[in-house]
C-alpha cells in the first residue's frame, strides 16, 4: 500500500490528471444511468390467457385450464404453476425460478403450445414480455362530445397500436367503452315462420362476406388482377342477405330481424372522475428496459397522438406516470445526500479544526460516488431509491478520515524537523495503509453476503450492495493517490493543531473513564455483555416483518362485492365509492376498474371494483390527516356506509406484485389445498372465523368459490332422437341463439368489427322464454326447447382456483396494529389447533409471510458466514487468532445494541432491511477495533511497553475513532430520519447502523482496551 501512495507522490500530475478523467468519465456514466424508483420484485413468469366466452367455470377448468396445466408440467427452472377458471376465461400463471431469461421462460412455453388438446376453436394467447409491476402509464381518453364505443375504437385501432410500436413498450391494453359490434337481433316468431333457424342465419351471414382471387390477364399490353368483391360493409349490406327463397321469394335478413351497430355484453366498465363509463389505457414495461428511458419515448408519443394523429376533439390525458414518482424519490434522495454530505463535512472540520484538512476528506465523496457510476453503467445497471439513497458517506470516507488525521498530526508533530513534506506523508500513510486497506475489506466483505439473497429481498438490495462495494473501491483508491497529492500539496506550508476545547472536555473524561475500565478489565467486559443481554430481551417485543411498505405516495383501494352480484348492481355502486373517495381533499385524481377488461387479462368478475387513487404530495396535506394511514381510517370509516362490501388497501405497483406472489388478491393469504369444491369451502369458512378472532388479523375475506347460480339446459337424448336432431344442433342454437355467436367480421379500411347472430333481448329474458325457444327440425318442424331439454336453475362455481395441478380456496387477510411474523404465526398455531382437514388436505401460508420465513432462514446462513469472513480477514491481517477475536468479540457485545434498542423505541419491526442494516453496521464496526489493535502493535513495536501502549493508543487514537463512528453515523442519519414517499425501505437499514454506531463507539472506546488488555501477552506476534 505505501508503494502506492508514494508513487502517487513522484508523479502528482499524472494523479491529477487521472482525477480529472475519473472526473468526466464519472459525470457522463451518471448522466446515462437510468434511475427507477424501485426495482422490479415480481419473480420471472409467463401468462396464458384462454378466453372461451358462455362458458362455465367448471368446463373452462375441465377443458381448457387441466390440459394447459398438464401441458406445462416439467418446464425447467419452473417454481409453481397457478390459474384462474372462471366464466369464459382460463388464467394460467407459470412462475420461474429468480435470474430466469424471460425470453427463455416464454420460449418454452411457446414450444409446448402447439401440443395443447383444445376445444375447438380455442386458441390460448400468451401475455407481453412484462412483469406485475410493469405497468408505467395510465392514461384516459377525453371528448367533448364522442360516445364511450367511439372512443373506445379509436383506442383500439388508433392508439394501442400507436403505442405498441415505442421501443420498450410491452402492451397497451384498453379498458371501458364497450366494444363496438355489428349486431343481428333476430325476431323469434318470423325466424319461425320461415322455417329457419338462429344457426342457419349465422351460417348464411358467413356465406356472404367475402372477396375473392381469380389470378389476372394480360390486354393492351397491361396485367390485370382479378378480385370479387363481397365483403359486407353497412348496415344495409347485412339486411339484404339472403337468407332462404321460398317459392320464388328470397327472404332477407332484414325480414326476420333488425341490424343494428351495438357493444359487446360488458365484462367490465372504467371510471374517471364524474363519468361513469370512461376509456383507460394501460401501457406496461418491457421486461429489462429501463422505466426511465421508455416514460420519455411514452410522453413523446402522447404529445404526437394529440398534436397530430387523434382528431382535435379526443385528447390522450395521463392520470398515472411513474416518472412522478421517479422524480419525487430522486429528490429525496438528492435531499438526503446532501444532508448526510453537509453532516459529513461539519464534523471532519470539527475535529481537525482545519478547514483544509475537511475539504480533503470531503474530496472522497463525489470522486467514490462517480467510480461506482461508472461501475454501474459498464454492468448496464440502473440507480434506485434504496441503491443510492442508503449510501453512506461517512463509511466512504472512514478511510480517508484515517489517512488524512494521521498526516495531519504527523505534519503538526513534526514541524521545524528537516523532513521535507512528502516523506512525512510517506511515513504517515505506512501507520495506517494496511489496517486502512483490511479495514475497507472488511466492510465490503459484509456486504457480499447480500449476493447470496434470493427473491424480493436479494432484488431489492442487490443494486445497493453493488453500490457500495463499487463507491468502497473507489474511495480505497482515492485514499491512497490523490488525498496523499492534496495534503502535499495543501499542507506544504506545514500546520498547527488547534486547540479544540470541546474534544478536549471530552478527552478529559475519557482518560478518567479508560483507567477505570483498564483498572476492571473483566468488569468492563461483563458489563458490556450485560448491557447486550438487556437489549436482546427486547428482541420478542420488536415483532418482523418481510420488508417495510414501499410507499408510492397513491392508493390502490378494492371493493370486494358479493360474489354473484350482477353487472348492472354493481355499476350502481362503484360510481358512489368513487364519489366518497374524491371527496377528500388530499385526493387528485380517482378512477375505477370494475370487473375485467375485454381481453381477459385481469382474471376477475363483477363483483371486483378497483380504484386509483392520486394523491397530493404529503408536504400540501393541510387537512386533518397528516399521514397515509389516518387517511385510509377516514376512508374505510366513510365507506362503511356500504354494507356487504370488504375494502382492502393498497398502492398500484404492490397491488400487482402481491397478486403474482399469492395467485389472489392480497398480499397476505392462506391456502386450503384439496379436489372437493364444497370441503374446501366448509374449512375456509372454518379458518375464517379463526383469523377473525386472531389480535392483528384485519379484512378476512373468504375467496367463495360456489354459489354461482347458472341455468342449466339438460338435453334429452331420447327426445331429440324422436326428431332427428342431435346434441350440436341444440348446443349450436343454445350458443347463437341465446348467448350470441361471431358469424364473421365486417372490414372497414384496417378496422374490423364481429357481426353477431342473436335473438331479440325480450325472446332470451328469463328461464320461461328460454325454454320457449323454438328448435327447427330437419323434417320442418319448430319444437319449443322445454321439450327437448330439462330448464332448470342451479348453483355451480363462480370461479376456480388451482396451484400445481391441485385445486385449492383461499382466505385472504391483512395485519394492522401488530407486526406480522407474530400475527401469522399466532394465527397458525388457532388454525392448527381449532380446524381439522381431511386426508389429502392441506394448509400453505402464502405471501408476504412465506418471503419473510425465507429471508429469514437466509439472513440466519448469512449472519454467521459473514462473521467468518471478517474472522479470516482480521486473521490475514493480524496472522494470529486473538486479535481476530477480540475484534469480532467486541463488535458483536457493542454494536447491535444501539440497533435493537432503535428498533424497540421507534416501533419499527425487523425487516429484511434492518437485517442487511445489522450485517453493514459489524463491517463498519470492525474498522474502529482494527484502527486502535493496529495502533497499539505500532506502539509495542516500537519499544513502548504494553499497559503504557494500551492507554496510549486509547488516547492518541479516540479522534479517528470518533471522527470515523460519527461521520458513518452521521452521513446516514437523514436517511433514518426521513418521512414520505420512498424513504419507508431504506429508514430500517439507516436507523440500525446510526444507532448501532452511537452506542458501538461510546462502547468500544472502553471496551476495546479492555479486551486488549486481557489478551495481550509480552510475545504476541504484532501486525500493523
Amino acid at each position: 500500500m505505501n508503494r502506492i501512495v508514494s508513487a502517487s507522490l513522484m508523479q502528482p500530475f499524472l494523479v491529477i490528471l487521472l482525477t480529472l478523467v475519473l472526473t468526466g468519465a464519472g459525470t457522463r456514466s451518471l448522466q446515462r444511468l437510468p434511475v427507477d424508483a424501485y426495482p422490479d420484485l415480481s419473480p420471472p413468469s409467463v401468462e396464458l390467457v384462454t378466453q372461451w366466452p358462455g362458458h362455465a367455470a367448471e368446463e373452462v377448468e375441465r377443458l381448457i385450464t387441466v390440459p394447459v396445466e398438464l401441458g406445462m408440467n416439467g418446464i425447467p427452472k419452473t417454481t409453481n404453476t397457478r390459474s384462474i377458471s372462471l366464466y369464459g376465461l382460463s388464467d394460467v400463471v407459470i412462475t420461474f425460478q429468480d435470474g430466469t431469461d424471460s425470453n427463455f421462460a416464454r420460449q418454452e412455453v411457446f414450444n409446448r403450445l402447439g401440443d395443447l388438446s383444445l376445444p375447438s376453436g380455442v386458441t390460448p394467447s400468451v401475455s407481453p414480455l412484462s412483469s406485475p409491476s410493469g405497468l408505467i402509464y395510465r392514461y384516459v381518453l377525453q371528448s367533448s362530445d364522442r360516445s364511450p364505443m367511439e372512443l373506445k375504437t379509436l383506442e383500439d385501432w388508433t392508439v394501442e397500436p400507436q403505442y405498441r410500436s415505442v421501443p420498450g413498450v410491452a402492451d397497451d391494453s384498453g379498458f371501458g367503452g364497450g366494444t363496438m359490434q355489428y349486431q343481428v337481433l333476430l325476431d323469434q316468431a318470423k325466424i319461425a315462420a320461415v322455417g329457419l333457424s338462429a344457426t342457419q342465419v349465422e351460417a348464411a351471414l358467413a356465406a356472404n362476406n367475402g372477396n375473392a382471387g381469380g389470378g389476372f390477364y394480360s390486354q393492351g399490353g397491361q396485367f390485370y388482377y382479378v378480385r370479387g368483391l363481397g365483403n359486407l360493409s353497412t348496415l344495409e349490406d347485412i339486411g339484404n342477405v339472403v337468407l332462404a327463397v321460398h317459392d320464388g321469394t328470397p327472404v332477407l335478413l332484414k325480414d326476420v330481424g333488425r341490424v343494428v351497430i351495438g357493444i359487446a355484453p360488458r365484462l367490465g366498465e372504467f371510471g374517471f372522475e364524474k363519468q361513469d363509463d370512461a376509456v383507460e389505457g394501460v401501457i406496461f414495461l418491457r421486461t429489462g428496459e429501463k422505466t426511465q428511458d421508455v416514460l420519455q419515448r411514452v410522453e413523446a408519443k402522447t404529445k404526437e397522438l394529440n398534436d397530430h394523429v387523434l382528431p382535435k376533439d379526443v385528447k390522450v390525458v395521463p392520470f398515472y406516470d411513474r416518472s412522478d414518482l421517479v422524480d419525487v424519490t430522486t429528490q429525496i434522495v438528492k435531499q438526503n445526500l446532501l444532508r448526510g454530505m453537509l453532516l459529513v463535512v461539519v464534523i471532519l472540520i470539527f475535529f481537525l479544526y482545519d478547514f483544509r484538512a475537511g475539504l480533503i476528506v470531503a474530496t472522497t465523496i463525489p470522486l467514490a460516488l462517480l467510480f461506482a457510476f461508472i461501475c454501474l453503467d459498464l454492468q448496464h445497471a440502473s440507480a434506485n431509491l434504496l441503491s443510492i439513497g442508503a449510501v453512506d458517506f461517512g463509511i466512504l470516507v472512514d478511510g480517508a478520515v484515517v489517512m488524512v488525521e494521521n498526516i495531519y498530526r504527523q505534519i503538526a508533530e513534526r514541524k521545524g524537523t528537516p523532513l521535507n513534506i512528502k516523506e512525512i506523508i510517506v511515513d504517515a500513510a505506512a501507520e495506517v495503509d494496511r489496517p486502512i486497506f483490511y479495514a475497507v475489506a472488511v466492510i465490503v466483505v459484509s456486504f457480499l453476503p447480500i449476493y447470496v439473497l434470493s427473491g424480493p429481498s436479494g432484488t431489492l438490495f442487490r443494486p445497493m450492495a453493488d453500490t457500495m462495494v463499487f463507491a468502497l473501491v473507489g474511495s480505497l483508491i482515492v485514499t491512497l493517490t490523490l488525498l496523499p497529492v492534496l495534503c502535499a500539496w495543501l499542507m506544504r506550508k506545514g500546520v498547527r493543531e488547534r486547540r479544540n476545547g470541546i474534544f478536549d472536555a471530552i478527552k478529559s473524561v475519557y482518560i478518567k473513564g479508560l483507567d477505570f475500565c483498564l483498572a476492571h478489565a473483566w468488569g468492563t467486559t461483563f458489563a458490556s455483555a450485560i448491557l447486550l443481554a438487556g437489549s436482546l430481551l427486547l428482541i420478542p417485543r420488536i415483532g418482523a416483518e418481510f420488508m417495510p411498505q414501499l410507499d408510492e405516495g397513491a392508493l390502490w383501494v378494492r371493493a370486494t362485492m358479493p360474489y354473484t352480484i350482477s353487472f348492472d348492481e354493481s355499476a350502481k355502486i362503484v360510481p358512489k365509492v368513487r364519489e366518497v373517495l374524491r371527496s377528500f381533499p388530499e385526493v387528485t385524481t380517482v378512477a375505477s376498474e370494475h370487473g375485467r377488461p375485454d381481453d381477459g387479462t385481469d382474471s376477475t368478475g363483477f363483483f371486483n371494483a378497483e380504484f386509483y387513487v392520486g394523491l397530493k404530495p404529503y408536504s400540501q396535506w393541510t387537512g386533518s390527516y397528516r399521514s397515509k394511514p389516518a387517511l385510509i381510517e377516514a376512508i374505510n370509516k366513510k365507506l362503511q356506509a356500504f354494507p356487504g362490501i370488504i375494502f382492502n388497501y393498497t398502492q398500484p405497483a404492490e397491488d400487482a406484485v402481491d397478486e403474482a406472489e399469492t395467485g389472489l388478491k392480497s398480499a397476505l393469504a392462506v391456502k386450503v389445498f384439496g379436489s372437493d369444491l364444497d370441503t374446501l369451502q366448509q374449512k375456509g369458512k372454518a379458518i375464517k372465523r379463526v383469523l377473525e378472532k386472531v389480535r392483528g388479523i384485519r379484512d378476512v375475506t373468504l375467496v367463495k368459490e360456489l354459489g354461482q347460480p347458472s341455468l342449466s339446459i339438460k338435453i334429452d337424448r331420447a327426445a331429440i332422437a324422436r326428431y332427428g336432431l342431435n346434441v350440436a344442433d341444440i348446443n349450436g342454437l343454445i350458443t347463437t341463439a341465446i348467448g350470441g355467436d361471431v358469424a364473421t367480421q365486417v372490414v372497414q379500411g384496417e378496422k374490423q368489427f364481429d357481426l353477431v347472430v342473436r335473438l331479440e333481448q325480450q325472446y332470451r329474458d328469463n328461464p320461461e322464454e328460454i325454454g320457449n325457444i323454438l328448435v327447427a327440425t330437419p323434417a320442418g318442424q319448430q319444437i319449443p326447447l322445454k321439450e327437448l331439454a330439462d330448464i332448470q336453475v342451479t348453483n355451480g362455481a363462480s370461479f376456480i382456483y388451482r396451484q400445481d395441478n391441485s385445486r385449492y380456496i383461499g382466505v385472504q387477510f391483512s395485519v394492522e396494529g401488530r407486526d406480522l411474523a407474530g400475527a401469522v404465526e399466532d394465527a397458525i398455531a388457532q388454525v392448527n389447533k381449532k380446524v381439522d382437514l381431511p386426508q389429502g388436505y392441506r394448509l400453505d401460508w402464502g405471501g408476504e409471510y412465506s418471503e419473510y420465513t425465507a429471508s429469514r432462514a437466509q439472513l440466519n446462513v448469512i449472519l454467521p458466514l459473514t462473521l467468518s469472513l471478517i474472522f479470516l480477514l482480521l486473521f490475514t491481517l493480524y496472522s494470529n487468532f486473538k486479535f481476530p477475536f477480540i475484534t469480532v468479540l467486541g463488535v458483536l457485545l457493542s454494536a447491535p445494541v444501539g440497533g435493537i434498542v432503535a428498533l424497540w423505541l421507534t416501533g419499527t419491526p425487523f425487516s429484511v432491511s434492518s437485517g442487511i442494516g445489522f450485517l453493514a453496521l459489524f463491517g463498519v464496526s470492525v474498522q474502529t477495533a482494527v484502527v486502535y489493535i493496529s495502533y497499539v502493535n505500532e506502539l509495542r513495536r516500537g519499544g513502548i511497553i504494553l499497559s503504557e501502549a494500551i492507554r496510549e493508543a486509547a488516547i492518541l487514537r479516540l479522534r479517528p475513532i470518533m471522527m470515523t463512528a460519527l461521520v458513518a453515523a452521521l452521513g446516514l442519519l437523514p436517511a433514518a430520519l426521513a418521512t414520505g414517499v420512498g424513504t419507508d425501505t431504506q429508514r430500517p437499514f439507516a436507523l440500525v447502523i446510526v444507532s448501532g454506531l452511537f452506542t458501538r463507539l461510546l462502547i468500544s472506546i472502553f471496551l476495546m482496551p479492555a479486551l486488549y488488555a486481557l489478551v495481550a501477552r509480552p510475545d504476541d506476534r504484532l501486525e500493523v
